[in-house]
């Protein structure tokens, strides 16, 4: 609850709707619709009746919300960005000329008047979908509502058939089920899944974020991977494979058969899951190397090898491992060996064009579809074969 001296207060609350994802992906896929001003209208209209139905006293609150719905990742940031854009909708906030109403934001030519209250379109929709509602009226009377709906919520806060119904044909989407939830609801549903997967740290993580906790706070993933979050960003050190294998967490593995390989491997799936959930919860992420500590900058990473090139090696090895996709690229020239690593989404394109621009010629590459090393050296080596040309 936000409380502001001498004002009403705002609560907040959620539509959560279980809908039905792969509506949202491939050849015919469809995002959930924006309302135009009429169609928000409406639906809080509906949100409206379903909330007086539980707490009758709610008439005498203004309710207000967008015509969108989001992901839990864009609700979920540091100082709640949407919700604070709804509750910056200008309304009368003195208590004692507080007038009750409901106010819907619609969008006009397909946007949404406030950039915070428009979806973000690279996030990628999932089971979950989430229509953002704020409750203002008289401090005393919030606070009351506010702490029934924590209770009442969890038992009685399916949204009526009807409200569904509608729902889910203006958005476009299909609901299996609907149910009115309060923030700490979501948080304690974010929690059980991260934790169900072994994620408990990331969600120890997010949770301090979003509480807007002042104090740092370091945790440690079950692979050993250290973050640290301090001064609203998350810091972290990267390990390349070199320095993993031979002095990191992975010193202690054997090199044959390519556990070496695997192992580095599930340290990068762990690394890019805690990365990519920081992301897309709105939190920064910043990299050290190991060692002296330094910050990395930009979407890669440059490491000189000690490896020694061979002459029948590729120009170029791009180390992969499962569904991961690229884990590094190993570039030989002259008597140099570099391993670039890719940081980022973009960062694997940002290493290709830095390629192209430092190394002209005919590139000879290599995709050994696993993390080539040296069982000896403990250190990522180019293939020596099984390549094919490339310009």
């Amino acid at each position: 609850m936000i409380k502001r001296p001498d004002s009403t207060d705002f609560y907040r609350v959620l539509v959560a709707i279980e809908t039905d994802p792969t509506r949202f992906y491939g050849a015919n896929a469809s995002r959930p619709a924006l309302l135009n001003h009429s169609d928000s209208e409406q639906l809080l209209a509906h949100i409206a009746s379903d909330l007086k139905a539980l707490f009758p006293e709610i008439s005498r609150c203004s309710l207000i919300t967008a015509g969108a719905l989001f992901d839990q990742t864009q609700l979920l940031r540091p100082l709640y960005p949407v919700f604070q854009a709804l509750e910056a909708v200008p309304t009368n906030q003195q208590t004692e000329n507080f007038k009750p109403g409901l106010v819907s934001i619609g969008a006009s030519d397909g946007q949404m008047p406030v950039s915070d209250l428009c979806p973000l379109p690279d996030i990628p929709l999932g089971l979950l979908q989430l229509l953002p509602v704020v409750i203002q009226g008289p401090a005393d009377l919030v606070r009351e509502l506010g702490q029934a709906m924590e209770y009442r919520f969890i038992e009685e806060g399916q949204v009526s058939a009807h409200s569904a119904a509608w729902m889910e044909t203006a958005f476009g989407i299909s609901i299996n089920h609907a149910r009115m939830m309060t923030l700490t609801d979501l948080n304690a549903m974010l929690r059980l899944q991260l934790d169900h997967f072994g994620f408990l740290p990331l969600w120890e993580l997010l949770d301090a974020a979003l509480s807007e906790n002042v104090e740092a706070i370091k945790v440690q993933t079950e692979r050993g991977q250290e973050f640290l979050l301090e001064n609203g960003s998350v810091q972290t050190r990267f390990e390349t494979f070199d320095n993993w294998a031979r002095q990191g967490r992975g010193a202690h593995i054997a090199a044959e058969r390519q556990a070496l390989a695997a192992a580095y491997g599930e340290w990068t799936r762990e690394f890019r899951q805690y990365l990519t959930t920081l992301q897309a919860h709105g939190l920064e992420v910043r990299f050290h190397t190991t060692g002296d500590d330094t910050s990395i900058e930009g979407t890669y990473l440059k490491e000189a090898s000690e490896s020694a090139p061979g002459t029948g090696d590729s120009t170029i090895t791009e180390h992969s491992y499962s569904e991961l996709g690229t884990i590094a690229v190993t570039v030989r020239h002259s008597d140099i060996v570099e391993n670039y690593y890719p940081l980022s989404a973009g960062g694997l394109n940002d290493i290709q064009a830095h390629i192209r621009a430092h190394i002209p010629g005919v590139h000879s590459v290599a995709f050994p579809g696993t993390i080539l090393h040296s069982e000896k050296s403990r250190r990522l080596v180019p293939d020596a074969g099984n390549f094919m040309a490339r310009n």
